[in-house]
């Protein structure tokens, strides 16, 4: 599994690498974790290399260019990986109001292993 994780906390992000390990090891697959706290470069990953994450992690409050900025682009230019994308967030509601007619996978921070595999499991399930 391809992960790709955009945000600009460290501690976040390793946190969400730890449960992804966890995650990955206990269903014996292999992995590929890349982390990133840039979201202009983030976004550029995903515009062109976006194919090759099954799921991306993607922060929403992020100085330069905002998640859902990075999710507005990626409708536009690579609307095919929109389903891979799982918002990890304490503001839910930042997206709830920028996209009102949308579906989309939201983990609200504090969260624990459970809440996020059973999160991962609904996505690579579809």
């Amino acid at each position: 599994m391809n992960v790709l994780i955009i945000d600009d906390e460290d501690t976040v992000q390793s946190i969400l690498s730890a449960f992804l390990k966890r995650y990955i090891g206990e269903r014996s697959a292999d992995s590929d974790i890349k982390n990133m706290n840039d979201p202009v470069q983030g976004l550029f990953e995903l515009t062109t290399n976006g194919a090759h994450y099954q799921v991306i992690l993607l922060d929403v409050r992020i100085p330069k260019l905002s998640g859902d900025e990075i999710y507005s682009s990626l409708e536009h230019v690579n609307p095919d990986i929109l389903d891979r994308i799982l918002f990890v967030t304490g503001y839910p509601e930042d997206l709830h109001e920028r996209f009102p007619d949308k579906q989309l996978r939201i983990l609200q921070k504090p969260f624990r292993y459970d809440s996020f595999a059973r999160e991962l499991d609904d996505m690579l399930t579809v």
